[in-house]
């Protein structure tokens, strides 16, 4: 087996000393012990990680881990989309949703050791647009915390924290037509949101019961509302998840439709902006997830 190892350097650091070059040498000396022949590389700039693993897949790679966050993940995944090298995640960002979602180790060592075994399962992709994502896509108040976060520099929970309340008093909704497997509505909304996995990342679970394997998307529609009821809706994150709220609408699509004059969404936590119409579509098992064992039957994966 030859894997390829791509590794952000800053992922959960900010601005502190990278860690590119100490997490180098971890994944060398993991990849010896199973003595298995590993190409590793370090991200340099936006994007690069999608160009290292489009040149690791021309290369027949089995196995192309991405170290990093969601977005490291997300970069690293669009190239993967379709092939034969499977994708392994190493979770060292900020919030990790989907490798908490799916259940991974959150110490390195343990989730690369894990992708160097056997175990393989599939895994969808969603998109929104042109954009792909892995873990969550949204449009509207998620949205514009994950602008606010990422051009902070800051990153962790508390801080994420802090900037959804500190955004949360002065948002104002856009409106959008919003069409869920045929069913249209229109209005303004607070947040839509299309989950592939379970949670945002920190613990912050948006659909519980999302399932990255079943062919379709999570959409989470929460109306227009004064701050106050917002957090009052926002307490179905954290207690009693399923439970029906004023205001929030869950169900699982397929397809949709978003369209507005102002499209401001994010893509696994990465901030972009549109304009106009959005198609959402779910590819299922586009991607080859490595270190992760496929369910026995489908009742013992809802069970799990």
């Amino acid at each position: 087996m030859r894997i390829a190892v791509i590794i952000n350097p800053i992922a959960g650091r900010g601005r502190r000393r990278p860690a590119g070059e100490a997490r180098a040498r971890l994944a060398r000396d993991l990849a010896a012990r199973a003595g298995v022949e590993a190409d590793i590389e370090i991200t340099r700039f936006a994007g690069h990680g999608a160009e290292l693993a489009r040149a690791f897949v021309a290369a027949g790679h089995s196995v192309i881990a991405a170290w990093g966050g969601d977005g490291t993940v997300n970069d690293v995944a669009g190239s993967l989309i379709g092939s034969a090298s499977a994708l392994a995640i190493i979770p060292s960002g900020s919030g990790n949703g989907l490798a908490r979602g799916l259940g991974l180790p959150a110490r390195p060592d343990t989730a690369l050791s894990g992708a160097l075994g056997a175990d393989r399962t599939p895994l969808d992709v969603g998109y929104i647009g042109a954009r792909h994502f892995l873990n969550v896509a949204g449009l509207g108040f998620d949205a514009a915390v994950a602008r606010r976060f990422s051009r902070s520099g800051r990153y962790g929970s508390i801080s994420y924290g802090l900037h959804a309340l500190a955004g949360l008093w002065s948002y104002r909704c856009a409106p959008y037509d919003l069409v869920l497997d045929g069913s249209r509505t229109s209005g303004r909304r607070f947040l839509i949101a299309f989950a592939n996995s379970r949670q945002y990342g920190n613990g912050l679970v948006i659909a519980p019961d999302a399932d990255t394997r079943d062919g379709l998307l999570n959409a989470i529609v929460v109306n227009d509302g004064a701050a106050v009821t917002q957090l009052w809706r926002a307490r179905r994150l954290f207690v009693n998840r399923l439970a029906p709220a004023e205001g929030v609408r869950r169900l699982t699509v397929r397809t949709a439709t978003v369209e507005g004059p102002v499209l401001a969404g994010h893509v696994d936590g990465e901030p972009f902006g549109a304009s106009g119409r959005l198609d959402v579509r779910i590819e299922p098992g586009a991607i080859t997830l490595a270190g992760v064992a496929a369910p026995r039957s489908r009742s013992a994966f809802q069970s799990a």
